[in-house]
């Protein structure tokens, strides 16, 4: 999902007249029972800088059925400098919940399709070949020269990234191959610099937890040498016992980098343009994105620390300070000193996403008081998105975008492609707390991001578009008078901004297709699915490995780019192999994804498989490579 917040998109603030804003009452969606108030009057000054809103009428009160006042406390005891092991917390079948009801029940034989799964894992391999035979050991295959870089501290993030897809394709030897390498990482020290702590935590560690966990669960095969995979959670606590001193800063959020030499913060920085004033802050989703994998850490070692940690930075961001312009939508940045923040810039875009996206996944993982909280905000924040962001694009009702909000929180009339996740999401919630207009509003988010990939000349989407308002106005001006775009909005919906016309391997809309066929059944979005792998084999697919494309409206992409991120192997193959895989294979009653798509156990019973207590010999019918 979200959230590599160095390709956001330019911040703009911009004074927006309040008729502009406003989108009309829908009529096809939502259900009526969900009114769809006009956005309120937002008053934006260029010289005070980011501002809270000024409503001209009361806040809307309208609300889902049983959303709560929200409130977030936290009374855990935080010891930023204590992460001494523990003994491990042993958890019986008896003491877990019974696990909620998510997917769809598939008939017997149905919701697989061999065929195309085959095809999945065969893409798989022709990557990891060629990342074995020309970048072996480093973080990333450079697939224009057939050579390796390590921009990722040369611990090479592609193995531990790719590790779990592996396990779930039953690739035994590119298993067995992996776990020998993994064993010899020294995650302690790195020549490239500070680390950046984000990436490092979904991809690293959420990498060795989601191995870890896949092969003790019982249901995959488990022939391999039994102290490498021990040697999963070993490297993983000493990673994270790395990171930790990132949360050692004034506030206990996160900062974005540790200097891994001296066991210190390194602070990011962010610049009020209008003030000059500059903050050291973190990226809202660099430090909201640890709970998850964090509190799974903490299960498995009996060590609280790694929990109250990335507790007490969350309880910052569903308790933020000054409040956003609509509740639970909270901007991209915050100072790290006082915990305030800085930005109104909402929504489910990069630089806030992961975070939302954690908020409801965690309290899937476990139910709490604490992870009820977070469930609390994160409903407020899809009250919102349904209130004021989820909006149509000019003559294209059934159409529905999630705009972003710029630095003072007004409607851009802009999406990027990370927050095609938000699809997913919000099915996922929606199933969780038996909310079947929230799994609608998930369905519609998911096909206005297919939309923007079954459109182009390449059948990939780029990574961000635009539309005209219900006035038939753009949010930047220029964009009024671009007879191109124009053209093309008149078309298909939305338009590409300069820039923007890059598939990067983003894998947020296949995620959010994933969801749709495990939880709807339709087999519609297994052909969608399809599709999108055909274009990404027409398009990206080189004679080495694969790519990113430059164009997607240019025949064959127009030109390649010289990168394949980790991620390909972690999310774009994992998510299309599981939408043909047998529904059995990381059942979404019993499993949770990382941002990362790394899969944990949900800790709720789950009969043969309660956190490793009982485990089985099933192995969802595969048969060893």
């Amino acid at each position: 999902m979200a959230r590599y917040w160095s390709l956001l998109l330019p911040l703009i603030a911009a004074v927006v007249n309040a008729e502009d804003d406003v989108e009309p009452t829908v009529t096809n969606w939502p259900p009526s029972s969900w009114p769809w108030p006009n956005a309120p009057f937002v008053t934006l000054s260029a010289e005070s800088g980011p501002i809270s809103a000024h409503r001209s009428k009361p806040p809307v009160t309208t609300s889902f059925t049983g959303i709560p006042s929200y409130t977030y406390t936290i009374s855990e005891s935080v010891r930023p400098d204590s992460t001494s092991p523990a003994s491990p917390i042993s958890t019986a079948n008896s003491t877990l919940p019974e696990c909620k009801k998510i997917q769809y029940d598939f008939p017997a034989g149905s919701g697989g399709n061999t065929e195309r799964a085959a095809a999945v894992k065969e893409a798989y391999l022709f990557a990891w070949d060629a990342y074995s035979k020309y970048a072996n050991g480093m973080d990333d295959l450079l697939p224009l020269n057939a050579s390796g870089t390590n921009d990722w501290y040369g611990w090479g993030v592609t193995v531990v990234d790719a590790v779990d897809t592996a396990i779930v394709m039953n690739l035994t030897d590119v298993v067995t191959q992996q776990l020998a390498f993994i064993q010899k990482i020294d995650f302690t020290t790195t020549t490239y610099g500070p680390v950046e702590i984000f990436d490092t935590s979904i991809r690293y560690l959420g990498g060795l937890l989601s191995a870890y966990d896949l092969l003790n669960s019982g249901l995959f095969p488990n022939t391999y040498d039994q102290s490498q995979v021990d040697t999963l959670l070993t490297q993983a606590t000493s990673l994270a016992d790395k990171i930790a001193f990132g949360f050692n800063s004034p506030s206990g959020l996160a900062s974005s980098n540790v200097n891994f030499t001296s066991d210190t913060p390194v602070y990011g920085t962010y610049t009020v343009a209008a003030t000059n004033q500059t903050y050291n802050s973190t990226n809202t989703a660099s430090t909201g994105t640890f709970i998850l994998e964090w509190f799974r850490l903490s299960d498995l070692t009996g060590n609280e620390s790694y929990r109250e940690l990335s507790a007490r930075a969350e309880s910052y961001l569903v308790n933020p300070s000054p409040a956003p312009v609509y509740p639970g939508l909270v901007g991209t940045q915050f100072d790290v000193d006082t915990g305030d923040m800085l930005t109104f810039d909402g929504g489910w875009e990069a630089g806030v996403d992961s975070f939302l996206e954690y908020t409801i996944k965690t309290y899937q993982y476990q139910e709490t008081a604490t992870t009820t909280q977070y469930k609390d905000f994160w409903l407020q924040a899809a009250q919102s998105t349904v209130e004021y962001i989820a909006l149509h694009p000019y003559g294209f009702p059934g159409i529905t975008f999630l705009s972003e909000l710029d630095v003072n929180g007004s409607i851009t009339w802009s999406q990027d492609d990370f927050s095609c996740f938000a699809g997913g999401n919000l099915m996922l919630g929606g199933k969780l707390l038996d909310m079947p207009e929230l799994v609608d509003l998930g369905i519609a988010v998911t096909d206005g991001c297919h939309q923007t990939y079954n459109t182009t000349v390449t059948g990939l989407g780029p990574v961000g578009w635009s539309w005209y308002n219900a006035s038939n106005l753009a949010y930047d001006p220029l964009r009024d008078d671009d007879t191109a775009a124009r053209r093309f909005a008149a078309k298909y919906g939305y338009f590409i901004p300069e820039g923007d016309e890059t598939w990067a391997s983003r894998p947020e809309s296949i995620e959010s297709i994933f969801y749709a066929h495990r939880i709807t059944g339709d087999p519609i979005w297994q052909e969608y699915a399809w599709q999108i792998f055909q274009a990404i084999n027409e398009t990206a697919r080189n004679s080495i490995a694969f790519a990113t494309v430059n164009n997607v409206n240019e025949p064959f992409g127009g030109s390649l780019g010289n990168s394949l991120d980790s991620f390909f192997f972690a999310e774009v193959m994992k998510y299309l192999y599981l939408i043909f895989a047998e529904p059995e294979v990381v059942n979404l009653d019993q499993w949770v994804f990382g941002t990362e798509s790394h899969p944990l156990l949900v800790q709720c019973g789950i009969g043969a498989i309660d956190d490793y207590t009982g485990v089985t010999n099933r192995t969802n019918g595969y048969v060893s490579r």
